[in-house]
């Protein structure tokens, strides 16, 4: 991480992006609602458009790190891409009280998020 100017590590630029990254998530999924409002869309569409989310949420947050930091880019978008997927896990623990079957596809959008932060900060 980079040093501020007192000597300690600087964690702001990633917090910065995470939160640009939840902010798009946010807006792609009400985008994504006022489309099943008006549209019958089936579950596997729905599956598609909320992944497509992640991809996109964490490929723009690699990119944002990526032009921030000027090496390593990978490396960072990889880091904020498992950041964003941290945060998910986290907030799915805490709604489901637990996994509830779903380890495949916790793993499947862990990979997901990481590789597309990974190529966010390489495309920057």
């Amino acid at each position: 991480m980079d040093k501020a100017e007192n000597g300690s590590t600087s964690a702001m630029p990633i917090l910065a992006d995470l939160v640009a990254m939840y902010v798009i998530t946010g807006l792609l999924l009400v985008i994504l609602a006022a489309v099943l409002g008006r549209v019958e869309m089936p579950d596997s569409a729905v599956s598609i458009g909320i992944i497509a989310t992640y991809i996109v949420s964490c490929f723009a947050g690699g990119f944002l790190i990526g032009k921030k930091k000027k090496k390593n880019r990978y490396l960072w978008g990889i880091c904020v891409g498992a950041f964003y997927f941290v945060v998910l896990l986290l907030g799915n623990l805490a709604v489901n009280r637990g996994l509830n079957g779903q380890l495949v596809h916790m793993l499947t959008t862990a990979v997901l998020c990481t590789l597309s932060g990974m190529a966010g900060g390489m495309a920057s």
